[in-house]
């Protein structure tokens, strides 16, 4: 709990910061003249308005960062690390059922991505204030709630990982993987025809494909985040019920 409301604390500090940096440097950028791709990982890459530049800032760096961190902590802490300190085993000899173990769990990693999602918004709201404003109450929203879901999938599979192995640094790495392996591909994939379909296969995409913070909720992209999260998290109990747990 400590990691998830420090984590959350200087997200807010961190956004607030941004925000009341923008009036002194954002308009003197601009917006960057750099390829597709590179532009793409930076959120657009233009700093020239207050939306482009919490989104370039916070949006495409800073949230998704903190956000896949807390929720990468406390799966792979809360599941693996209990049975790499000989705790689970004894904890589940007394009446307690795996799958109701797993998804205790789960919802321990989404309540505190849920947490860190909110003081995004909070953040935002503070922000976009000291900023100028100019960004409607709606579309903070926005980015929070993919921000929300988005992370809901990195810490599905960290959960899942670390249900099927019992080993924390893998399970920790494996999610961190795959969160920079979508981050590289939604960036990069889109400037070869070829494999532009790759994009597809990217958490980033869905999160922020439609750009939430100019255009709103993305109900579609939303479901299939939150579908890959309930399958990683069945994923998740089927491991955990087949494995002989180690003391």
């Amino acid at each position: 709990m400590l990691t998830t409301l420090l984590s959350a604390f200087g997200l807010v500090v961190v956004i607030v910061m941004v925000g009341a940096l923008f009036p002194a440097v954002g308009h003197s950028i601009g917006k960057l003249n750099l390829p597709k791709g590179v532009a793409t990982l930076l959120g657009g890459a233009d700093y020239g308005t207050l939306t482009g530049w919490m989104r370039s800032e916070i949006g495409a760096v800073y949230g998704p960062l903190v956000v896949a961190y807390a929720g990468i902590s406390v799966a792979a802490s809360s599941t693996a690390g209990d049975e790499e300190a000989g705790i689970l085993a004894l904890t589940l000899a007394y009446p307690l059922e795996r799958t109701r173990w797993v998804l205790a769990k789960a919802t321990a990693v989404m309540i505190t991505i849920a947490l860190v999602s909110l003081a995004l918004f909070v953040g935002l709201l503070v922000g976009v204030a000291v900023g100028g404003g100019g960004i409607a109450f709606a579309n903070m929203a926005a980015l929070a709630l993919h921000l929300a879901f988005f992370g809901g999938v990195i810490g599905a599979v960290a959960l899942a990982l670390a249900a099927a192995t019992g080993r924390r640094a893998l399970a920790s790495a494996g999610a961190a993987s795959f969160a920079v392996f979508g981050f590289f591909v939604n960036g990069f994939a889109p400037l070869v025809h070829a494999v532009d379909w790759l994009k597809y296969l990217s958490i980033f995409h869905y999160y922020d494909g439609d750009d939430p913070l100019t255009n709103g909720v993305d109900a579609g992209q939303l479901a299939v985040l939150a579908t890959t999260t309930i399958v990683l998290v069945a994923l998740a109990v089927v491991g955990m019920r087949r494995r002989d747990l180690r003391r």
